[in-house]
């Protein structure tokens, strides 16, 4: 294999995305033949509309919340030797088109984590504020200007999957989890500009998550990297 071909898959986790699925899928297919579903534990028909399309799925009967569906899919993907995922939602939010521009600048950098940020004046406004608000927060506790800490559009290496199935998250913060541990590793995270994309879907946050349990990972995150630094500055036996 060159330098070029590398073995990457699409990675969509989805609960509940009857309604959405079927025409994401379309449009990713037009990028990559490589794809699985990780349907966590959905009441509707979103693993029969997967199945339905060809695309590889992995199903069960109960929810566990998006942190556990991703280190599912990236367990899937290293034992099948892909060199990196693409992680986008099943709800239409993320333009498949952009999975070019992902891969190319994967083949730029080699970045661990390339993320598509968002234009946040684009956001709804019921949004905005939490998400500007989130994003203040947690600039500020990992001491760098993260331009979208909350999109689940990103790019991610074998090296860092592997690193991630250690997290202890299993919802939403697994994503912002991501972030403080390349800061802590120092490595590097790129960023491509990504459509904003808004339709009739809604958030599945947890809105009392979201007003308490956000700052604690923003805590959770300062600790990872101040503790990692204080390792790496810690005299070697």
């Amino acid at each position: 294999m060159s330098e070029n071909e590398i073995k990457i898959l699409a990675l969509l986790p989805a609960y509940n995305e009857a309604a959405h699925l079927g025409k994401v899928l379309e449009e990713v297919k037009k990028q990559t033949a490589d794809i699985l579903v990780i349907d966590d534990g959905s009441k509707d028909n979103t693993a029969e509309i997967a199945r339905e399309s060809g695309v590889e799925l992995l199903s069960r009967g109960y929810n566990c919340g998006k942190g556990q569906s991703l280190k599912d899919g990236f367990t899937w993907a290293l034992e099948r030797g892909y060199d990196a995922v693409i992680m986008l939602d099943s709800d239409g939010q993320h333009d498949p088109a952009c999975i070019k521009d992902f891969i190319a600048k994967y083949h730029e950098t080699r970045a661990p984590l390339i993320i598509g940020a968002r234009d946040y004046g684009e956001i709804p406004l019921r949004r905005r504020i939490p998400n500007m608000i989130g994003k203040v927060l947690f600039s500020a506790a990992v001491g760098r200007n993260i331009p979208d800490n909350q999109s689940g559009y990103r790019m991610l290496n074998r090296m860092l999957m592997d690193r991630m199935l250690k997290s202890k998250e299993s919802g939403y913060h697994f994503e912002v989890e991501m972030i403080a541990i390349c800061i802590a590793e120092d490595w590097p995270i790129e960023w491509i500009r990504i459509p904003t994309i808004y339709g009739d879907e809604t958030s599945s946050q947890d809105p009392f998550d979201q007003i308490f349990g956000f700052p604690k990972m923003c805590l959770k995150a300062r600790r990872i990297i101040r503790e990692k630094r204080q390792e790496k500055c810690s005299p070697q036996k």
